[in-house]
């Protein structure tokens, strides 16, 4: 029997030696009753060093007096798993362990004792406090970037947002993190609309705006207007988890902008405010003709003929024509919401030349129109479009004092750089036989308030709108001059069915 229980021992402690965590036991006095190779070093004691020594004596734990939990459990018989303490080792060093607790009973399930289990932590530690320093480091650089930083996970609540995200918004941090982005700040009228393409982000069906413009909802209900550049975040195996995001806080430079397009717009209309009226008015000279003529025509009891109706007919044309043309300067005039919708460009220059195109052909300008028919969609705000083509035209008229040549086609442009993407595109190509612009003038054309022209007829601003509006449409536009073949403008808008957001 004695055999038995000497192989049984031997077994056993074979088991314990070969555990990588540190384990001993103690009995109802709290005297240690064994003690592993593990736990020899991570404290520094042999075991012949501790045995039959009360436990704390040894271990010195931060818990030992006030919560010991091999205490309770040998009052209670409780396990408890997975909780942290500090020891000290041999030489007084602090060891963070992990350590789990459970009773020891006797075959009657009387508890004898309590065996301890426990790893040590220093390595992870120092793996934890790196981390943390790291982070810190990270969410300082975060806090002094001028720009939002908002991070968000797959259902859309918000991980991290820097310090000036939480400026912006208008609440602390706290309040933020863990809320869902678009349920709190995103205005009501675009919420459900960004919430699904976010759905199909995540899911993988699309990829990422590189750029978009949104507005957010703060903490005072106002709507601020933000420049996004987004990235997925993923995992090592490459699944999405998340979204990063950065935004610039573009309101007041939006507003800015604003006031600058509608000032151009005003000149532009004073501008146009003599041709339109000289076209105008030759239709209504020829209604009052035709109305001279029915009366006439009325006193003499002659009004049932065939001339009658033909007049009739004629004054119709020429009064929806007048009311065409003032729509037309209305419409451009008025102040509207920018507004982005599918567009086929050839109407915007219909319109276009419903305003200024008998204005220019008086100036001795012969229009050539190129426009291909079966032009794509794009996605623009017509307002927009059709100032910056107003604006080009205008000029090229201007750069054409004795007469000319103005030629606007449309094309589509297959695989041209538009940013640093590669897009199919309409192209506009306005071009005019004109003085043309000399080489060292063509950089500086989009300049604000830069202006070749005699001082009191103009102040510079108009190609600079037009610039403006190209870029925000997430287009280009481009310059060709010479002295002998004139100016070319090319303007490049991306073709909707290549949009990404």
């Amino acid at each position: 029997m004695k055999i038995d229980d000497d192989i049984a021992k031997e077994f056993l402690d074979n088991i314990l030696s070969s555990m990588e965590g540190g384990l001993f036991t103690i009995d109802k006095d709290a005297r240690i009753t064994s003690f592993n190779r593990a736990a020899e070093k991570i404290t520094g004691f042999m075991k012949e060093e501790v045995l039959n020594k009360k436990c704390y004596t040894i271990l010195r734990s931060n818990i030992c007096k006030s919560k010991c939990r091999l205490k309770r459990t040998l009052e209670t018989g409780e396990s408890m798993s997975n909780y942290d303490a500090i020891i000290k080792d041999k030489e007084g060093k602090e060891i963070p362990i992990n350590v789990t607790t459970s009773a020891l009973r006797s075959s009657d399930n009387e508890i004898i004792g309590a065996l301890e289990i426990f790893r040590d932590l220093t390595e992870r530690k120092k793996l934890w406090d790196q981390l943390r320093e790291e982070r810190d480091k990270a969410q300082q650089y975060l806090s002094v970037a001028r720009v939002i930083i908002v991070a968000l996970d797959l259902k859309g609540r918000i991980t991290l947002i820097n310090k000036m995200g939480c400026e912006v918004l208008g609440y602390e941090d706290n309040e933020i993190l863990g809320n869902n982005w678009f349920d709190f700040y995103v205005p009501e009228s675009i919420r459900e609309e960004l919430k699904s393409f976010y759905q199909k982000l995540i899911a993988g069906e699309v990829q990422p705006a590189e750029y978009y413009e949104n507005p957010i909802l703060t903490r005072d209900g106002e709507e601020r207007t933000i420049a996004w550049h987004n990235t997925t975040l993923k995992d090592k195996t490459g699944q999405i988890i998340g979204t990063l995001s950065s935004g610039e806080d573009i309101t007041e430079r939006k507003l800015t902008e604003a006031e600058l397009l509608r000032s151009e717009k005003l000149a532009s209309v004073g501008q146009l405010a003599a041709g339109v009226a000289h076209e105008v008015n030759n239709p209504l000279a020829g209604i009052l003709v035709y109305i001279k003529l029915l009366l006439k025509k009325y006193e003499q009891n002659k009004l049932q003929t065939e001339d009658t109706k033909k007049q009739l007919e004629k004054i119709g044309k020429e009064t929806e024509r007048c009311s065409r043309i003032i729509k037309n300067l209305l419409d451009f005039s008025r102040q509207t919401e920018v507004k982005l919708r599918p567009v086929d460009i050839n109407k915007v220059i219909e319109a276009t030349f419903e305003i200024i195109g008998h204005q220019i052909s008086l100036e001795n300008i012969k229009i050539k129109e190129k426009l291909c028919p079966s032009l794509p969609l794009i996605k623009v705000d017509f307002d927009q479009i059709q100032q910056a083509l107003m604006n080009i035209i205008l000029n090229a008229a201007q750069a054409m004092p004795d007469g000319g040549d103005l030629t606007i086609t449309t094309s589509v442009t297959k695989g041209v750089k538009i940013g640093n993407s590669i897009r199919d595109a309409v192209r506009i190509d306005i071009s005019d036989t004109g003085i043309g612009i000399p080489k060292e003038n063509l950089d500086k054309l989009f300049t604000p308030f830069f202006t070749t022209k005699e001082k009191g007829k103009g102040v510079g601003l108009g190609l600079s709108v037009v610039h403006g509006i190209i870029e925000r449409h997430h287009g280009k536009i481009t310059i060709q001059s010479n002295p002998v073949d004139g100016t070319t403008f090319s303007i490049y808008l991306g073709i909707i069915d290549e949009e990404k957001n």
